[in-house]
């Protein structure tokens, strides 16, 4: 049979270990006696051994292991006194001592005091096997986290970086925004430019899930939509600007779907033709949709569509209204929608028309109603875009 590891004697009488280690003959422990109990704490330290067994006078035990008894975790001492009363054996246990026997004691309790000890002190040491490396895990996955948290810093640094400046006046006409994202990256997207001098175009876009490859497909719309926008300037595209977003966004859809990402968005793009005052728009699944404020009415726009990156060969319908002379056209993501637990989608809609009609039309006022800027934690990415014209 295998050795069960280091054993130690300890007594102060030679008699005493000679008698102790020929009860373990048989017992397949590798057993050390020491009948100098000074020379013993030095092997204990220097040996590590799985069981010491300490047979000493008590004034001597308490001396020099009842300390040793309380720190070591990771040996088992099994302690033999003389005949004493149960107030000192509670002692011994309560300083850690895995048995005591008491003088004089059958062979088979002494054996099996020392596998019980044994088995027990085992479990100790893998106990703390499995907390050391719980530690080395937990301080490995913090060290994860805080590098992935510098990381989402950075890309929240350029995601910034890549939005439009807000507000944006030209002429009458004012376009404002502000993202609320729910962690460091947002899935909400906004962009805008002016064209000729005439052509405000504009989308809002909410990209599925969270975190850097949601973010990843918000830089890519900005490309396409700057690329889209450098095309159109330099062949002077008046007339296909005239029309426009018309085919914006089946030419997203095209380029999210050959990306393969398996993520899907909402957007919902415009262009106003600040000249005519004319809004022309299409939808693509976005919700709520936006509001029209007017003489101190709200009115809903109009629309639907399929979301984007899902149907190969969808269509989108672009609608036209012309704009009254004075207005405020608001868009909200649906992470607002999220603010309002157990309401309808209709009560939700009532609730963000209702507080858009009592703010003063700006983007902080407007947050304020809704009751943004109360949440510390939102659930989900908010965006807020206003467009107004004033006489």
């Amino acid at each position: 049979m295998p050795i069960k590891g280091e054993l130690l004697v300890v007594s102060d009488s030679l008699d005493n270990c000679r008698f102790l280690e020929d009860l373990l003959s048989r017992s397949n422990w590798k057993v050390t006696q020491f009948s100098n109990p000074n020379k013993a704490l030095i092997a204990i330290e220097d040996i590590r051994p799985a069981v010491v067994i300490l047979d000493l006078p008590l004034d001597l035990m308490q001396a020099k292991f009842t300390a040793l008894l309380t720190l070591d975790l990771e040996t088992a001492y099994v302690v033999i006194l003389p005949e004493v009363n149960p107030r000192e054996v509670a002692k011994f246990f309560h300083k850690n001592a895995s048995d005591v026997l008491i003088k004089p004691f059958a062979t088979k309790r002494f054996h099996e005091a020392i596998d019980r000890a044994s088995e027990f002190k085992s479990l100790v040491r893998q106990n703390l096997e499995y907390r050391q490396q719980l530690e080395d895990a937990n301080r490995e996955l913090n060290e994860s986290l805080h590098l992935l948290e510098l990381d989402q810093i950075a890309g929240n640094q350029i995601q910034n970086s890549l939005l439009p400046k807000t507000p944006f006046k030209k002429n009458k006409y004012q376009i404002a925004y502000r993202i609320s994202p729910s962690l460091y990256l947002s899935g909400d997207f906004v962009g805008y430019n002016i064209l000729y001098d005439r052509y405000l175009v504009f989308y809002v876009a909410d990209v599925s899930g969270h975190g850097s490859s949601s973010a990843f497909l918000t830089v890519l719309l900005k490309f396409i939509f700057n690329r889209i926008l450098k095309r159109h300037k330099a062949h002077k595209d008046l007339e296909i600007m005239a029309q426009a977003p018309k085919g914006f966004i089946e030419h997203i859809n095209r380029e999210v779907m050959a990306l393969d990402l398996d993520k899907h968005l909402t957007i919902f793009a415009g262009s106003l033709d600040t000249k005519a005052n004319k809004l022309r728009y299409a939808v693509a699944s976005h919700m709520p949709m936006p509001l029209v404020i007017s003489n101190g009415k709200a009115m809903i726009l109009k629309g639907r569509g399929k979301p984007v990156g899902i149907f190969d060969d969808a269509v989108w319908k672009v609608e036209e209204m012309d704009l009254p002379n004075k207005f405020l056209l608001t868009l909200v993501s649906d992470g607002v929608l999220e603010i309002f637990p157990n309401k309808s989608l209709k009560e939700k809609e009532k609730i963000i028309s209702q507080s858009v009609l009592e703010s003063d039309g700006s983007i902080e006022d407007i947050c304020k109603k809704l009751g943004l800027t109360e949440i510390k934690d939102i659930p989900d990415d908010v965006t807020i875009l206003t467009i107004r014209k004033n006489n």
